[in-house]
């Protein structure tokens, strides 16, 4: 049985994780080649996607189960997605960590069509990474059945120490457990909050990825393999905002070690991909039904329950130069005043972004944009936005009981292989 216990993260803890979250812009300095996987579940054959290669966890990884079974899809053709490991008892795959920092996981999910009927699957994911002796359940009574056409990829990010990151899975009641796919790669060191004083890691699950005025970002276009989704399904009316684009494909004027009031210069791709500041959603010039001033307003579903970590994107791609100051507001609070005479970053081209704490209580997060009462030019602008739910608790103090520990360690141990990726990581993290 599984003790739990509702664990409190100190706002001191969290304010230092969100200070080195936002140290992301040292990336392309400190970035070493690190551990990373990338395992193809239920095969016998490695797969490719978006420039990774998936080694069949028949041959790398570390999977500890009894009753499992490996089935094909009859009817996908994306290489990655045409099997899948199904598990009918508490099952885990164990990855050695070599290096203290934080830790990019991703379970990919599709129901696809086969002797099984994987919507129907009912189950928990928990993650372990060993150094900490706290676990957290990443999913709990989790269902994939509305991914029978496209994959779903849940996306998590675990501070971790050197040691191991078990992930188990857990079915519930009858049921089981499958997944298609998983990632875990270490994220650039800087990443890592240096100073974060909990005897347990925090763990963000990405909620939003969105890149706003622009269309679909897909991972062939990202150096770390996130998708980014368009904003105007999120956008709360469509008349008070259209998409803005240069004329021309300017450079982006990338500064780096720039902080100021809260705000970073995003110097690296890998804070977000050029396509995402060379877009945006301005303020309208004939809003139809408001009346002036107005905001621009972009709602999501949360969970109540939780705090969620946002971080918005800005680059000035509409000019002139510091001549735009507005507010950005969550849920019609104050969060912030963008720009003005003294602002780091009033160059055309530069982007940055902003990051700020949502607490729990609604089931909506609202992210507005409207002018300045000191602005000389009545707009705004938006080019993207990320929203993570903050885990935090109920936090497990004990690994579950396994099977594999029960019995002898009854598993397939297919020994250790890293996953590769084409093209060389350390020529692309360093360019």
């Amino acid at each position: 049985m599984e003790s739990l216990h509702n664990i409190h993260i100190p706002l001191f803890s969290l304010l230092f994780f969100l200070f080195h979250f936002s140290s992301l812009h040292f990336l392309s300095l400190a970035y070493e080649q690190p551990d990373k996987y990338f395992v193809n579940c239920g095969s016998k054959a490695d797969a490719n996607l978006s420039g990774r290669v998936f080694t069949a966890d028949s041959s790398s990884g570390f999977l500890c189960t009894e009753i499992n079974r490996a089935i094909e899809s009859t009817n996908q053709s994306q290489s990655l997605y045409q099997t899948a490991r199904i598990f009918y008892n508490q099952s885990y795959y164990e990855f050695p960590i070599a290096e203290n920092g934080t830790y990019i996981v991703r379970l990919h999910f599709l129901a696809f069509s086969s002797s099984v009927n994987l919507a129907s699957a009912l189950f928990d994911v928990l993650a372990f990474p060993t150094v900490s002796n706290f676990g957290f359940k990443l999913l709990n009574n989790f269902t994939a059945k509305n991914s029978s056409n496209s994959a779903l990829i849940e996306e998590f990010f675990l501070a971790i120490g050197p040691g191991s990151l078990k992930l188990y899975f857990t079915p519930q009641g009858s049921s089981f457990a499958f997944v298609n796919a998983i990632e875990v790669f270490l994220a650039p060191s800087e990443f890592s909050p240096h100073y974060y004083s909990s005897s347990f890691p925090l763990v963000l699950r990405t909620t939003y990825r969105v890149n706003v005025g622009g269309q679909k970002i897909t991972p062939d276009n990202d150096k770390i393999w996130r998708n980014w989704d368009p904003d105007h399904i999120y956008l709360s009316n469509s008349n008070s905002a259209e998409d803005f684009r240069p004329s021309s494909s300017p450079m982006l004027i990338r500064q780096y070690s720039v902080q100021s009031d809260g705000f970073v210069g995003a110097d690296s791709d890998f804070i977000a991909p050029d396509l995402v500041y060379l877009t945006a959603k301005v303020m309208t010039d004939s809003p139809k039904g408001l009346s002036n001033p107005f905001n621009i307003t972009w709602s999501f579903n949360v969970s109540a329950d939780a705090r969620h970590l946002v971080r918005v994107h800005f680059c000035d791609i509409i000019g002139p130069p510091g001549n735009l100051v507005f507010n950005l507001y969550s849920n019609g609070n104050f969060i912030k005043k963008v720009g003005g005479p003294d602002f780091s970053f009033n160059s055309l081209y530069s982007p940055f972004y902003y990051d700020f704490v949502r607490s729990n209580g609604s089931e909506f997060i609202k992210i507005s944009l409207g002018p300045s009462i000191d602005t000389p030019t009545n707009n705004a602008f938006l080019n993207g936005l990320e929203m993570l739910e903050i885990i935090e608790g109920p936090a497990l103090n004990n690994p579950p009981a396994s099977v594999c520990n029960m019995k002898g360690r009854t598993k397939i141990n297919v020994g250790l292989v890293v996953g590769s990726v084409i093209g060389g990581l350390s020529l692309i993290w360093s360019s």
